[in-house]
């Protein structure tokens, strides 16, 4: 194999196709990056067999080829070169991948291409297109509220659902849920539905806000999703099982509806935040709702005490604690200048929705704490 390529163009691909890569595998070839030279390109592959990423970056093949190459030491290598073009070369008989820059050579340990697992292909039969901006904005309102415990492994996924022009997400950690559903300029049959691991529609986001296309091609399965956004194609196994009927958590009807500027609560939740993250775990935040206004308290034992008032629709007086952190991402996924609570009783589910809005698209349920400091 004999390819020469622009350094900058290829240390690009090379930093995004290694987002792929197992950082933790006994098969040593999945810590590697699948390099093809064929035509007039490089074809980039990398998978810790749960995600995939690959690629392509321009070249002049002067003879094709295929090897894997430990990715961290051919990022660095790469990224570490001045700009000007690369040789890239495969030593069969020594088993290694030879780098040539101006007069300087590295050779670097290679794998044999054909233990490197067979990665899927993307077929347009089936596949269609959705606008890039809107999924990328649905995953970032839900990606708070998605569980990092991998003993539950349906609960580190976001619940997808395309339906005639509608596009729902749903993620929950068992303390709080996230529901978001946007409108789409494309039109299904039918309803498809899966469970993508948060991680990969993460990893979605970051290609498309890196790129200038404006849709993403999708193909669902039974088992993997795989999401074309230009010459860049990620692949990832579906989570099985079945997701919690997130329906059934969202009480008919609520008590109290209070709405509260959306910015002055975010400010100060951020800075009574300062005095309940410096206890572990974090103490809650109380808001006292009062005729007229809100009070914002965290009180901590080994810090001290933070209070804060601002005004609020509220007419009466009540009390309800939350995890400071949860509190505060659920806010910061509303668009709108004011945010509207809605509550029972002290110790049952709170749902934060945007204001002016009979049918919300975002809705937040999270569940209360109790303050020990005020029992």
């Amino acid at each position: 194999m004999r390819a020469v390529c622009n350094i900058g163009v290829l240390g690009g691909k090379l930093g995004l196709v290694s987002r792929g890569v197992a950082t933790r595998s006994p098969q040593q070839v999945l810590s590697g990056v699948l390099v093809e030279a064929r035509g007039e390109r490089l074809e980039l592959s990398a998978t810790d067999m749960e995600l995939s990423i690959r690629t392509r970056s321009p070249a002049e093949v002067e003879e094709p080829g295929r090897l894997v190459i430990p990715a961290r030491i051919f990022n660095d290598v790469v990224r570490s070169l001045p700009d000007g073009m690369l040789v890239l070369e495969h030593d069969v008989g020594e088993g290694v991948a030879v780098l040539r820059s101006r007069e300087n050579e590295y050779r670097i340990r290679a794998y044999a291409a054909e233990e490197f697992p067979a990665l899927p292909e993307f077929s347009a039969e089936g596949s269609f297109k959705v606008s890039g901006e809107a999924l990328v904005e649905t995953v970032e309102k839900v990606s708070r509220s998605y569980s990092r415990d991998e003993t539950r492994p349906v609960l580190t996924g976001i619940l997808i659902s395309f339906e005639d022009s509608r596009l729902r997400m749903v993620t929950t950690d068992s303390y709080r849920l996230s529901i978001k559903e946007t409108e789409l300029a494309t039109t299904f049959e039918g309803k498809r539905e899966a469970i993508i691991p948060a991680r990969a529609m993460q990893e979605v986001g970051r290609i498309f806000s890196g790129s200038d296309e404006e849709r993403i091609e999708v193909q669902l399965s039974e088992s993997q999703a795989l999401f074309r956004i230009g010459d860049v194609l990620l692949g990832t196994r579906l989570i099985a099982g079945n997701f919690p009927e997130y329906g059934r958590l969202i009480p008919a009807s609520f008590e109290r509806e209070i709405s509260v500027d959306r910015d002055e609560i975010v400010g100060s939740l951020r800075r009574v935040n300062l005095f309940a993250q410096r206890q572990t775990p974090p103490v809650p935040v109380s808001l006292v709702f009062s005729e007229g206004s809100v009070e914002v308290v965290v009180r901590s034992g080994e810090v001290g005490e933070a209070h804060e008032r601002i005004p609020a629709s509220s007419e009466d007086d009540f009390t309800i604690s939350f995890n400071p952190g949860y509190l505060l991402d659920g806010i910061s996924a509303v668009d709108t200048e004011k945010v509207v609570f809605k509550f029972n009783e002290p110790l049952k589910p709170g749902l934060i929705v945007p204001n002016g809005e009979e049918e919300p698209d975002f809705r937040y349920l999270i569940m209360p704490m109790r303050d020990p400091a005020r029992t």
